[in-house]
């Protein structure tokens, strides 16, 4: 089965960070939305607090994500330290390629393959920066 890594904008991730004073001055934060990946929301600006990783991979193992967008925008996805085949959609023929950036187009499911081949964590991350700054921001542990 392959992980899920889900792109979310909810009104519980705004409510829980304005509690927790994570709230940051952008144009995603003002407009009243605060993106997640999973459920989790980066803590903006407090980098004394960072969240336990999305994954944690097995080095020199293989494996499948699916990349689940449940928003109606588009997020251009990014992993660091890695690139990854991009294998097929849900909603658009794409041509089998490496990359280490797919944009996810509304309501798309993308299923990419990596080797988990480099050790150390790297970030996950919406390659939009108000999107990314307003917790669309995650990281991968490779051990």
């Amino acid at each position: 089965m392959p992980l899920t890594f889900s792109a979310t904008a909810t009104d519980d991730a705004l409510t829980e960070a304005a509690a927790e004073g994570l709230l940051i001055d952008s144009l995603c934060a003002s407009a009243g939305t605060f993106w997640a990946i999973n459920k989790q929301v980066w803590p903006a600006g407090d980098h004394s607090r960072i969240p336990a990783p999305l994954a944690t991979l097995t080095r020199g193992k293989s494996y499948r994500f699916e990349l689940q967008n449940l928003t109606p925008h588009q997020h251009p996805i990014h992993i660091h330290g890695h690139s990854f085949l991009v294998l097929n959609s849900n909603r658009r023929d794409l041509p089998v390629h490496h990359a280490d950036t797919v944009l996810l187009q509304p309501k798309e499911r993308i299923e990419v393959a990596m080797v988990a081949d480099n050790p150390g964590d790297w970030m996950l991350h919406c390659h939009i920066i108000e999107h990314q700054e307003t917790g669309m921001m995650g990281y991968i542990r490779v051990a």
